[in-house]
């Protein structure tokens, strides 16, 4: 029998049967899970978008409770703003652009601050949360909570089973009874409802909370008035170069000027260290003739001499470079300048030297403030308004005012220090380019402020300050230690106010300790070490307001000791006062000397220039005082954009703008041709009115001459000066190419009627070659037909958007 071997390839078993159920298996367990997470994920969307829509509806409801507290807003701010333009259009007429604004501000803002008081006080610088509460629906009410503080306490109000539950806590957690109120913050542009917390609970009970301010703007309302030409029948006087009011010595003098006037420099008195004692000028308007449009210019200074006396009715707006007090002819006599409520623009310092000068400006009538002083000179531009007390016995009376602006601040005067000590101060080797006046952190100081910025005596190695010449060279740059802490700064060091290091001469460095020289006699010198801050920068302004606050905490008592001997008052509102706008470019020791006992209590008012810098109108409204200062200077209007591109040239001004000098010219040169008598032919008149006339000189002149005494009022038009002899009136406008000078007792007034009619005075002059020529009056000014068009004005009209006026600022959501 055969044998044959197995063959196990044919018998193999291949078993994979059920292998597909068990892909099918995963995979369909894949897809469910796949298919778990994605719903999942789809739930989760859901949610998500519900939660966050219920958090919007939430908000937006939160916001609803803010858009009807402002609805009622602009409800009050439409009342307010109807009352103040119902008190313009009363002399809407009589009244100037600024005035107008003026007024429309102070009443918009006092008329917002009523509606709002908190019944509990009588200050206007809180707000009455519970009037906010009742703006709110009922359904709105209840399912909101608002929260303020006034500064020291903290007030919720809210609805509890229908009723509405006030409630206030102290900062210790305490309960007190006051009204709920926050603190209404007063602006130049506007006002500002501080700190309201909203906090809005739903149905559902989702929370919703919003922090802000709510600031009121004021509205901008145009009163501008189209005009081509200068008022000039509300002109008095209008000089070139200077007007000066005098009185021969012994004899009293009380010189009177109504209306508009313009000259370079206004000086009462005079200029040198003469007495001045006799002489008075005042600036009143008629009974019955007021004029609150006019505009009084002083361009380069307004100056009062040794005892003289300057008083100010309440009408118009007075302007001036700077204004310059020298004090007291005698020991017990004493320098007054007085202005009862008008408008005071000042680009420069009120400088105050000499004894016993009084200085008022402001007015308190029936309860009523008025009276804006406005230091608008920054610095930026080259003037710096500030209030400079050099002299003794001092008073400055700012009480009375609605407005005190002091864009600047006060300066040491170190600039002027000489070269190599050839003489008493000196800047040893040091260039002009290097010296710089001191920067103090004031808009009001005294002569005697200065010593707050010598370095104080405990960081100088020397220990003392000033030093010798011999210790300073020996000292060197290690002489001061800009890090050590200084009792005499609470304890601060120089370099927290950035003052670290030394100005060398020849250095570009603005901020730093700098030197200064005295030479005693022809052996000893000492140098004084001052920290200067820089001037051109906010930081640099602001580290100088700082320093002197922390000075003046340590040093009080010595500060006003010596204060005493140069103040006896310097009076100024706390801003809380009423309806009441500040701007302190430094801070301001205010001062009181009691006259009986000779006690002085002060108090520091600090500067504002930090918020200020944020405040864009504030900075409008300087540049626009800047501009307006510009445009008086040049034609007696307030427009600077009226003036043509001559007009607004360096050596222009309102004479030279006013007056057709080449036409006086022609005129004067044809009469002497002709071979006639000059002081004749110069006057334009009518025999219907003897009285009224126009009189055109070339040269100077003297009112009254000789031969017209009948020449009471007109128009006066010299190329050189003009005087008004003692005891004299007259009733026109005065045009001089030179000075006019005011003798005793004398009276200048605008007279509309007078210059219109001399205005249209003309007359035949035969030249010398037989040919006659027609001259009019008005071909002495330019433009001078415009006078006698019919003076039409237009008045643009504002349109006003309420919610434009509403916004808030620091918005916080919780």
């Amino acid at each position: 029998m055969n044998i044959r071997g197995r063959d196990f390839k044919l018998h193999k078993q291949t078993d994979d049967k059920g292998s597909a159920m068990v892909v099918v298996i995963i995979a369909m367990a894949f897809i469910g899970i796949l298919a778990s997470v994605l719903m999942y994920m789809s739930l989760l969307n859901y949610q998500m978008k519900a939660n966050n829509l219920q958090a919007k509806d939430n908000f937006y409801s939160a916001e609803t409770v803010l858009d009807e507290i402002r609805v009622h807003m602009e409800e009050q701010v439409s009342a307010s703003l109807g009352d103040a333009y119902t008190q313009i259009l009363v002399n809407y007429d009589d009244t100037s652009v600024s005035e107008k604004e003026s007024k429309l501000r102070y009443a918009f803002l006092s008329s917002m601050q009523k509606a709002y008081q908190c019944s509990d006080t009588a200050s206007l610088n809180y707000y009455d949360l519970k009037k906010l509460f009742d703006s709110l629906s009922p359904e709105v009410k209840e399912n909101t909570v608002l929260q303020t503080g006034d500064g020291v306490n903290s007030y919720t109000i809210r609805m509890v089973d229908g009723a509405e539950q006030m409630t206030g806590t102290n900062g210790s957690g305490d309960a007190v009874s006051d009204l709920p109120k926050g603190q209404l913050t007063l602006f130049t542009d506007g006002l500002s409802f501080q700190k309201l917390k909203v906090t809005y609970t739903n149905d559902n009970g989702y929370v919703s909370v919003i922090q802000t301010d709510i600031r009121v703007k004021m509205p901008d309302m145009s009163f501008a008035q189209a005009v081509s030409l200068p008022p000039l029948t509300g002109m008095s006087l209008v000089a070139q170069k200077n007007i000066q009011v005098v009185a021969e010595s012994g004899k009293l003098s009380d010189a009177k000027i109504a209306g508009s006037f313009y000259a370079d420099k206004v000086l009462v008195g005079n200029e040198d260290d003469t007495n001045s004692a006799n002489v008075t000028l005042t600036l009143a308007e008629p009974t019955g003739k007021e004029n609150d449009d006019k505009r009084m210019v002083a361009a380069t200074e307004l100056y009062l001499g040794k005892g003289a006396k300057l008083e100010s009715d309440s009408y118009g707006e007075l302007w001036a470079g700077k204004i310059t007090m020298h004090g007291a002819a005698t020991s017990t006599g004493s320098a007054n300048m007085n202005f009862k409520g008008n408008d005071v623009y000042v680009a420069g310092d009120l400088r105050i030297d000499g004894a016993n000068n009084n200085f008022t400006a402001g007015s308190l009538v029936d309860e009523n403030y008025s009276g804006q002083y406005i230091g608008f000179g920054t610095g930026e531009n080259g003037d710096s308004s500030a209030i400079v007390v050099n002299g003794t016995g001092t008073d400055i009376d700012l009480s009375g005012l609605i407005n005190l602006t002091l864009a600047g601040n006060t300066y040491i005067a170190t600039k002027t220090a000489k070269d190599n000590l050839t003489e008493a101060d000196g800047n040893l080797n040091g260039s002009a380019s290097d010296r710089k006046d001191i920067l103090m952190g004031q808009s009001i100081a005294v002569k005697s402020d200065q010593l707050a910025y010598l370095v104080p005596a405990d960081l100088v190695k020397q220990r003392s300050n000033p030093v010798t010449k011999e210790q300073a060279d020996t000292m060197g740059n290690t002489a001061v230690d800009f890090n050590a802490a200084s009792s005499m700064l609470g304890g601060n060091s120089l370099a927290s106010y950035g003052i670290t290091k030394f100005i060398t001469n020849g250095s570009s460095d603005s901020q730093g300790v700098r030197t200064f020289y005295k030479r005693l006699n022809s052996k000893i010198t000492i140098v004084y070490y001052y920290v200067s801050f820089d001037s051109s920068t906010q930081a640099g302004r602001e580290a100088a307001n700082r320093y002197f606050q922390d000075y003046y905490k340590v040093n009080k008592s010595t500060m006003d000791a010596y204060a005493s001997i140069y103040t006896d008052g310097i009076k100024i509102r706390n801003q809380s006062a009423g309806a009441y706008i500040m701007h302190l470019a430094g801070n301001v020791v205010m001062a009181d000397k009691d006259q009986t006992t000779g006690s002085y209590s002060s108090n520091l008012q600090n500067a504002t220039l930090g918020s200020d810098q944020s405040n864009i109108g504030y900075k409008q409204q300087l540049a626009a005082d800047d501009s307006k200062f510009k445009a008086l200077c040049k034609k007696l209007i307030d427009g600077y954009e009226q003036l043509t591109p001559s007009e607004k040239a360096d050596t222009a001004n309102v004479y030279s703008n006013l007056v057709n000098t080449d036409a006086i010219t022609s005129f004067t040169g044809v009469v002497r041709g002709a071979g006639l008598v000059v002081d004749t032919e110069k006057y334009f008149g009518s025999s219907a009115y003897p009285d009224c006339k126009a009189v055109i000189v070339y040269g100077d002149y003297t009112y009254p001459e000789v031969g017209h005494a009948d020449f009471k009022k007109g128009i006066i038009i010299a190329t050189g000066d003009v005087k008004i002899q003692d005891g004299k009136e007259f009733n026109g406008v005065i045009l001089a190419g030179g000075d006019i000078l005011l003798g005793q007792n004398v009276k200048v007034t605008p007279d509309k009627e007078a210059v219109l009619r001399a205005l249209t005075y003309s007359k035949e002059v035969t030249g010398s070659g037989g040919g006659q020529k027609e001259y009019h009056v008005v071909d002495f000014l330019i433009g001078g037909e415009g006078y006698l068009q019919n003076n039409n004005k237009t008045y643009l009209n504002s349109d006003i958007n309420l919610g434009d006026l509403i916004v808030y600022e620091n918005w916080q959501k919780q």
